[in-house]
Order: structure tokens, then sequence, then C-alpha cells
């Protein structure tokens, strides 16, 4: 005969149903990812304003086939994104944030896709930028905390060792904020991210408001940026992200968007610092 359960044994056994139900509440917790959400075609939102798509959104919804838990996103400025995860309010950066050497010391990356910097200036290129050395004594804009930064630091001390002005740096916290200062000529040039750059030329105003001119320079990989004290998560995505690059899925995403010249062919753990040699 089985023994009755007493009300001591009822609430031991009620707590432990709780704190197991809890439990399994915080599993399935979803992966909160911070992004920029105005850098078309790998994320932006849709013409109604809450959608987010792209290729870093069609990704992130393949690989959540493979994870633990879903990957969510939340809109961030791209400066906030180090300060958002320092604070636990998002667990990753999943967004286009280039894998660089000073970058991986404060986090770990894994990569995703390669890009690089192209210029993109008003439509006509009215002031004749052929590439970064013709800008000494021009304005451009970029945005805060990015790695274009790094090159006008770069070309300042080639315009200076050569007698020519510098550039003046305007820096925006957005990507539109920095490309309106192409569209009204303020500044001859937005440095940005090579496929949103092309992108930008192509769609906006059919073709008609802006041109992209010069190489492409930086290039180097983009990753998903985890805490250094996540190496399970970022172990579960890589794992994600190798399956969708294996069951072909990954190149049909990048496809889509015509933008399969940045594929990678394997998901790799801070690859920023090989690239940069």
């Amino acid at each position: 005969m089985t023994p009755p359960i007493t009300l001591r044994k009822f609430a031991t056994l009620s707590l432990l149903s709780l704190a197991a139900m809890c439990g399994g509440a915080r599993a399935a917790q979803p992966i909160v990812a911070g992004t920029i959400t105005n850098s078309p075609p790998m994320v932006a939102y849709a013409d109604d304003g809450k959608t987010l798509q792209g290729v870093i959104v069609d990704l992130a919804k393949a690989m959540n086939r493979h994870l633990p838990a879903p990957i969510e996103f939340k809109p961030e400025a791209f400066p906030n994104l180090f300060p958002a995860m320092q604070s636990h309010q998002i667990d990753v950066a999943f967004t286009m944030m280039n894998d660089t050497p000073a970058r991986e010391k404060l986090v770990d990356f894994v990569d995703f896709f390669n890009l690089g910097t192209k210029l993109l200036v008003r439509h006509g290129n009215p002031q004749h930028v052929t590439g970064m050395h013709s800008l000494c004594g021009k304005a451009v804009s970029t945005v805060q905390g990015s790695i274009q930064i790094e090159l006008v630091v770069q070309t300042n001390e080639w315009c200076t060792a050569r007698r020519k002005a510098p550039l003046t740096n305007m820096q925006f916290s957005q990507p539109s904020d920095a490309r309106m200062q192409v569209q009204t000529g303020r500044v001859a040039a937005f440095l940005g991210n090579s496929p949103v750059m092309v992108y930008i030329a192509k769609t906006a105003g059919g073709g008609k408001v802006f041109d992209v001119a010069g190489p492409e320079y930086q290039q180097v990989p983009l990753g998903i940026a985890i805490p250094k004290d996540r190496p399970e998560l970022r172990a579960e995505l890589q794992k994600a992200l190798q399956a969708v690059i294996d069951d072909g899925s990954y190149s049909k995403i990048l496809a889509r968007y015509g933008v399969q010249g940045g594929a990678v062919k394997a998901a790799t753990i801070n690859a920023g610092a090989q690239a940069r040699g």
C-alpha cells in the first residue's frame, strides 16, 4: 500500500516541481542579440518599420533550428552594443560588427561573413572621389565605434606626411544619419561596409542618389560577438552556423540577397587577427 503524502511531503514536492519548472523556463529563454537596424541588405526594418529583415535575420532563423533556444533581436545603436553586453541587456551582438584584433580582446567572434569598406558618394561623384588618398582636406562620415575610423586615421597620417590637409571625420551613431551627410553634400563620402554600400547605391532612389567609388578596403570577417565568459554559448552558435553552412541553407540565404561574394567556407572563431595579418 502506498503511504499517504503528508502536507510536509506535498510542500516539498511542490517546491521541487516549481524549481524544475523555473529551471525549464530559464533554459528556454531566448538568446537576445543586439543589432543595428538600418543596414540593408544585411539587417534593416521592412516597410512597416517594425519587422526586421535581411541576411542576418534569415541566417538567425536558419540557425534557430539547431539551437537549444531561439535567437531574438533587440535593436541597439552600434556604440551601445558592448555596454549592453557588459550589463547583460543582450547576450550577443549579431549585426554589422567586424572581427578585429582589438575587439577580440573584449569578446569572441563566430565569423559568418567576409566584407570590407567601400566609399559611398553622391550620384555622379561630384567631388571626384577615387579612393581614400583623394579625400585629403575633405569631410567624410563614419559610424561611431566602427572599424572605418581606423581607416580615416591611417589616411590622415598619409595626408600629413605629404603636407596635405587631413580629413574631417563626422561620426554618427546611426548609418542612416552618416549616409544623409553624403546626400546633402556635407561630406564627400561615407565609409561603410561594402555589401551595404553597394546595395544602397543600387537601390536608393532607383540608383540615382548614390554611387560607390574607389577600391575595397579593410577586408575582414563579420562575426557574432559573444562575451568571453560564455564559451558554451559560443560553441552552440558555432555549431549552429556550421550546420546551416553544411546543409546549404547558408548559401541560399546569401544568394537571395545577392551577397554570395562574402560567403565563408566554415564557421571560424576569431579569424580577424589572421585576416589582418
